[in-house]
C-alpha cells in the first residue's frame, strides 16, 4: 500500500471552532463549554490523512493567511489558491457534554462567489476529491472538465448544497453522504428509496451512505452491502465523514477492492468519532483490528 496516488483535493479550508457544553444545558440560558480551534474544511481534512498515509496530495481551496498556509504544507499537502482575496470563512460546531452535536453552523458564503477557474490545472489521470462548498457553476464546471480522464469521487458536505450535483451524477465515480444529504439529494424517504434512485441514475457509481452509529449502506463494483459500525464512545462526531472518505479513496485507489475498502473506511469513521490520537505506526493496526468485527450483508 505504499503506492503514492496523485490526489487532488478541491474545496473548503477554514477556521473550525468547535464548542462542547460542560454539563446538560439550558435553552435560551447561559451555558459553560470548552473550546478548541483548528483547521479545518471537508478538502483540507481528507487532503490531511492522505498525505498523512504518503499520497501526493494537492490542495485548491479560497486564498488562506499565511499562518494556515504554513500549516498546510506542515502537512505536506501543496497547497493552490483559486483567488488572491483572503476572504474571512469559518464553521462553528456546538456539541453536547457526550460529543453529540447539536447544531453546526457554516459561514460559507464567500466559497459561492468564486467565478475564476484559471488557477485550475488541466489534470489527467489524477484522483480527484471534491467537497460542495463552491458554487453551482464552479462544481459544474470542474465535473465536466475533468471527468472524462480522472477519478471524481464527491463528498456531500452538507444536505443543504447537494442539489449541486443532481444533474451529474452520471459523470462522478463515487459519492459518499450522510442520510440526510441523500434524502435530500434524491427527494426519497429512506436511505434504500435514495440507493435505488442513485444505482438508477448510474449504474457504475460508486455508493457510500452513512447514519451515524446506526449503519453504513454502500453500491461498489455493482455490489449493495450494508453493515453496522463498530461500538464507539462517540467523543466528537465531527470529521469522521471525512475520515471515512479519506481511508476509502485510499485503499479504493490502490486496490479497486470494494468491500475492503468500505470495511477500512468504517473502521476510520469510528476511531475519528472516538477522539483516537494518530500515530502512522499504529493506526493501520488499529484499523485492522476494528475491522474484523464488522459484518457485511449483500441486499439484493
Amino acid at each position: 500500500m505504499n503506492k503514492r496516488n496523485n490526489f487532488i483535493c478541491i474545496g473548503a479550508v477554514h477556521s473550525d471552532y468547535i464548542l462542547r457544553l460542560k454539563q446538560n444545558y439550558f435553552k435560551n440560558r447561559t451555558n459553560p463549554i470548552n473550546q478548541e480551534e483548528n483547521l479545518g474544511g471537508v478538502a483540507f481534512n481528507i487532503a490531511k490523512m492522505l498525505s498523512f498515509l504518503n499520497q501526493n496530495t494537492k490542495l485548491y481551496s479560497l486564498n488562506c493567511n499565511k499562518m494556515q498556509i504554513k500549516e498546510i504544507k506542515l502537512k505536506g499537502i501543496k497547497f493552490h489558491a483559486l483567488d488572491k482575496k483572503i476572504n474571512q470563512r469559518y464553521y462553528t460546531s456546538i456539541l453536547d457534554k457526550n460529543g453529540k452535536m447539536i447544531l453546526g453552523l457554516a459561514n460559507m458564503d464567500d466559497y459561492e462567489k468564486l467565478i475564476d477557474h484559471k488557477n485550475l490545472k488541466n489534470y489527467i489521470n489524477k484522483k480527484i476529491i471534491l467537497d460542495l462548498n463552491l458554487s453551482l457553476n464552479s462544481i459544474k464546471y470542474i465535473i465536466n472538465r475533468y471527468s472524462k480522464k480522472n477519478y471524481i469521487c464527491v463528498c456531500g458536505t452538507s444536505a443543504h448544497k447537494v442539489y449541486k450535483i443532481k444533474n451529474l451524477l452520471k459523470k462522478i465515480d463515487t459519492i459518499i453522504l450522510n442520510k440526510q444529504e441523500s434524502l435530500t439529494l434524491t427527494n426519497q424517504k429512506s436511505i434504500n428509496e435514495s440507493m435505488a434512485y442513485l444505482i438508477n441514475k448510474n449504474k457504475k457509481l460508486n455508493i457510500i451512505i452513512t447514519n451515524g452509529k446506526n449503519a453504513v449502506n454502500a453500491f461498489i463494483n455493482n455490489i449493495n452491502y450494508s453493515a453496522h459500525p463498530p461500538p464507539t464512545k462517540i467523543k466528537n462526531e465531527n470529521g469522521a465523514g471525512d475520515a471515512l472518505s479519506s481511508i476509502f479513496n485510499y485503499f479504493f485507489c490502490n486496490s479497486f477492492d470494494g468491500l475492503d475498502s468500505l470495511n477500512k473506511s468504517i473502521c476510520a469513521g469510528s476511531l475519528q468519532a472516538s477522539g483516537y490520537k494518530f500515530s502512522k505506526e499504529k493506526y493501520f493496526q488499529k484499523i485492522v483490528k476494528l475491522s474484523k468485527s464488522i459484518k457485511f450483508k449483500i441486499n439484493n
